[in-house]
């Protein structure tokens, strides 16, 4: 019998002082991590290049997602830290001056221009929220409505302003010349707010010499929920980036956002991943409280295909323990998922590829009703049949041979999917027949499958490459035995 684990639903975990030094990053692996995120708003590009260079070493076929900061906007230089009150009137300069209890500064180009009398500024995670009263020559005069401590370099959100933020910032840029070089799985764009942001993103990456890498957009501003769809359309995948999003709309309407952005991404068969906070508690706790436990639950029954750990991992007391209990309270779920009507999910956009899926669904409900041991097979070029799969949620694993180690460990971030690869450059260049028999003979050989399961196996067409698929239904013991 195989004694592999088979996972559903993927975890992303950041990787920061807690945890990128070799040994970490083995047991983080063990543990149940998928994909590993490096985060460019921290650390020097010889720190990021060094994390990246120890990941590969210890293990190959992980994925790897860069993450680039964005136009974060901050509070500028406090002297001392201190407490607004409320109905406090203070002085807000774009001019990076020092801070004091009388005034401060958001030192971003275009913030005075941008912003209106009327419009809120919340800091600190929306704990300070600032009402803009009055506009001067060279600052604006606000009151604050909500108090709190503030100090320097603390996160600003303006939701009802204009702020015309350029994405990718000239950081950013700088970042992306050496991630085209690093040549990671995905690389997550922050504060999309429309499609150019990530065509422009697109662009900048073939320019500097890699087209790629998969552009992941996060969701974190008003202005991309409103463009989303056009924002899904051009991007590779999503990430519902919670804790922006959730200073910048109402609480409350997070989770109504979150459940729409799913399975949205899981119509077009995109992967989405859900991010922020998920395990907050556990940065200094050994165990998550009973409130986070449900969030990756329900996050896991909304549909998406990653949870993502950020500074639990990265910088946490207890990173292995927090991969441990996300991959138990991930793996729980997937497993009482109740049964998707496909008919929900279908896509007019993608009609042919994805009546395969639907057609394998359904085979796939059938062995189970018969009591079958059966197993999807895709043998796949860029994984786009295992998307089209994977994105009904069927009952059976998924289990995906490339002889394309890019692809590999592009699919180790979609539900459901087990990533094999085939050491073998001239796989694809054989007769039908021989690599259906060779990949179901390795699959069997790296104890995948066993002779007695059926398996259901889709390999797309050499004649008819755009809309030719194959699909068989196999019996293991007698494709190895003929």
């Amino acid at each position: 019998m195989s004694s592999e684990k088979l996972v559903k639903t993927k975890i992303v975990a950041t990787l920061g002082p807690a945890s990128n030094n070799k040994a970490t990053i083995k047991r983080l692996i063990d543990t149940g991590v998928d994909v590993f995120r490096l985060n460019f708003s921290h650390g020097t590009h010889e720190q990021k290049t060094e994390t990246f260079k120890i990941i590969r070493e210890v293990n190959e076929y992980i994925g790897i997602m860069c993450d680039i900061q964005g136009p974060k906007i901050r509070v500028g230089t406090i002297k001392e830290p201190f407490i607004m009150n409320v109905n406090q009137k203070i002085k807000i300069y774009e001019e990076n001056i020092e801070g004091n209890e009388e005034q401060f500064s958001i030192p971003y180009d275009g913030f005075l221009s941008d912003i209106n009398i009327g419009d809120l500024i919340f800091i600190n995670d929306g704990i300070i929220r600032i009402e803009i009263k009055s506009k001067e020559k060279d600052h604006i005069i606000g009151q604050v409505i909500s108090g709190g401590p503030i100090s320097s370099n603390k996160g600003v959100n303006i939701p009802s302003g204009e702020l015309k933020q350029k994405v990718p910032t000239k950081k950013d840029v700088e970042d992306m010349k050496l991630i085209a070089k690093l040549d990671p799985e995905f690389l997550a764009i922050s504060f999309v707010g429309t499609a150019a942001d990530v065509l422009n993103v697109k662009k900048l990456m073939q320019n500097f010499g890699n087209s790629e890498i998969k552009l992941i957009s996060k969701i974190e501003r008003p202005i991309a929920l409103k463009n989303f769809g056009q924002i899904l359309n051009v991007s590779d995948g999503i990430m519902v980036a919670r804790g922006d999003l959730g200073v910048e709309i109402s609480p409350d309407l997070v989770p109504v956002k979150q459940k729409e952005i799913i399975k949205q991404c899981n119509i077009l068969g995109k992967p989405v991943i859900t991010a922020t906070q998920m395990l907050e508690s556990m940065t200094i706790n050994p165990i998550p409280t009973r409130a986070e436990a449900n969030d990756v639950f329900n996050a896991v029954f909304d549909g998406t295909d990653a949870v993502m750990l950020s500074g639990e991992t990265a910088m946490g007391k207890f990173p292995i323990q927090s991969v441990s209990y996300m991959d138990r309270i991930a793996n729980t779920a997937s497993e009482i998922i109740p049964p998707r009507d496909p008919a929900d999910f279908d896509s007019e956009k993608l009609q042919h590829t994805q009546l395969l899926g639907r057609g394998i669904l359904d085979l796939s409900h059938q062995l189970v009703n018969l009591n079958y041991q059966g197993k999807i097979l895709v043998i796949t070029r860029k994984g786009f049949g295992c998307r089209m799969i994977s994105k009904y949620r069927p009952p059976l694993p998924i289990y995906a041979i490339t002889p394309f180690k890019r692809t590999a460990r592009e699919l180790n971030l979609l539900w459901g999917v087990m990533p094999i690869h085939i050491t073998d450059e001239n796989f694809f260049n054989q007769p039908v027949e021989d690599i259906i028999s060779q990949a179901v003979q390795y699959a069997v050989d790296h104890r995948h499958f066993e002779l007695n399961n059926h398996v259901i196996i889709l390999l797309a067409s050499r004649k008819y490459p755009d809309f030719g698929n194959l699909v068989g239904f196999y019996y293991v013991k007698e494709i190895i035995e003929k």
